[in-house]
């Protein structure tokens, strides 16, 4: 339902409850007839009303359709001031205009309800000051007046509080969506300033010393060659790797379904390995957590493949509790000592950084356990909703 659609409800359940007003007054007037005598005119005017009334509560349509024809409006106010002309300011069923004014009110623009108020008030005004039965009051002659035009602007208050909530609330859409925009564009930037372009940057330097090892070296000239070459492919599977990530994440598939997805993508060149799969469906709407969990996970996963010798790797996803979920990536490897860590780093190895760093991105954290041995288990711990203040380093 959109905004428009959200504003026009509330504004036609109003119009409805206003003939819900019309046939309380007019039961109420009728009650005045006790000791009158009926009219024709005045049997018209009920049997008018009784119709309208009726139909404006029980036919949902008909807010709807006044909405889109508001000459049925103005022609229900003409026939309201009719009545109170033919029938005179002291009869009952004036107590059932106070319902005309409140459909004027919100269902007609401020220039359509003032000509409106306009005509039902000159209508009373003159039945009123012209009827030599009824004694002059400034109650009589003008308060009833006043109090039609203070329900018009009353109707009319109300159906610009709903259109500035409309507004308001499409505006905050439409920063919300900004917002989110930005951020995949930040994330995206950030990804390929961190892997593919530093490689690309590697890549320019090599190629800009080619010459040089060409003309002094020929032996040198064709290593760095080769170098240029496996450069040039892991840019590739870089690139590979960053759009498989964007299409796996599918913001309207559950999270569990997408991790699924990419486990099973990781392993499928890998068939002497089989995949275990443990997933809880946790919610998980936020983009930035999903996109660096599957970016974590997918790391963690070609890791297990590539060094553990492991014939088995599982993949776990359950929620810690109401903010917090946590993915674990199991093999039963060969495993390492822990304290080799910073000696693989110092040999260009950041993997296990890496994982550290992206959950940092968010919000959480990253763990890593494992002996020679033993296998190795990698968790990731997340906030449901991304970054919670304070934890970013």
């Amino acid at each position: 339902m959109t905004f428009d659609s959200i504003a026009a409800v509330e504004v036609r359940a109003l119009v409805r409850l206003s003939f819900l007003l019309r046939m309380m007054t007019l039961l109420a007037s009728l009650a005045g007839y006790v000791d009158q005598t009926l009219t024709p005119v005045a049997v018209g005017g009920i049997f008018f009303l009784t119709l309208t009334s009726m139909a404006g509560i029980a036919v949902p349509t008909v807010p709807a359709l006044l909405q889109r024809h508001p000459s049925l409006v103005m022609l229900d106010a003409l026939v309201m001031t009719g009545l109170m002309v033919a029938l005179g300011t002291d009869n009952p069923l004036v107590l059932v205009a106070l319902s005309s004014c409140l459909v004027i009110g919100l269902a007609l623009p401020t220039l359509a309800a003032a000509l409106s108020t306009v005509t039902m008030v000159s209508g009373y005004l003159v039945a009123s000051l012209s009827d030599e039965r009824v004694t002059p009051t400034f109650l009589a002659d003008y308060g009833f007046p006043l109090t039609f035009v203070f329900v018009v602007v009353l109707g009319q208050a109300f159906r610009v509080l709903a259109e500035r909530k409309r507004q308001s609330e499409r505006a905050f859409a439409e920063l919300i969506s900004s917002t989110v925009t930005a951020e995949e564009r930040a994330r995206l930037a950030r990804e390929l300033h961190d892997s593919t372009a530093k490689t690309l940057q590697g890549l320019a330097l090599s190629a800009q010393s080619l010459p040089h090892w060409i003309t002094h070296d020929p032996g040198r000239a064709c290593a760095e060659a080769e170098a240029i070459s496996t450069s040039a492919s892991e840019a590739v599977l870089q690139l590979r790797s960053l759009l498989s990530t964007l299409r796996q994440d599918m913001l309207d598939q559950s999270f569990h379904e997408s991790l699924a997805a990419l486990a099973r993508d990781c392993t499928q060149d890998a068939p002497q390995v089989r995949l275990s799969l443990d997933l809880e469906p946790v919610e998980l709407t936020a983009p930035s957590v999903r996109y660096e969990l599957l970016a974590a996970t997918r790391e963690a996963l070609r890791n297990a493949l590539a060094h553990s010798g492991s014939d088995r790797v599982t993949v776990r996803l359950r929620a810690v509790d109401d903010e917090e979920v946590l993915i674990e990536v199991a093999d039963s490897g060969c495993g390492f000592a822990m304290d080799i860590l910073a000696e693989r780093e110092r040999q260009g190895h950041f993997g296990v950084r890496g994982y550290a760093e992206r959950l940092e991105l968010i919000g959480g954290r990253a763990e890593v356990t494992s002996e020679p041995g033993s296998g190795t288990t990698v968790r990731f711990v997340a906030p449901r909703m991304g970054l919670r203040e304070g934890t970013h380093v």
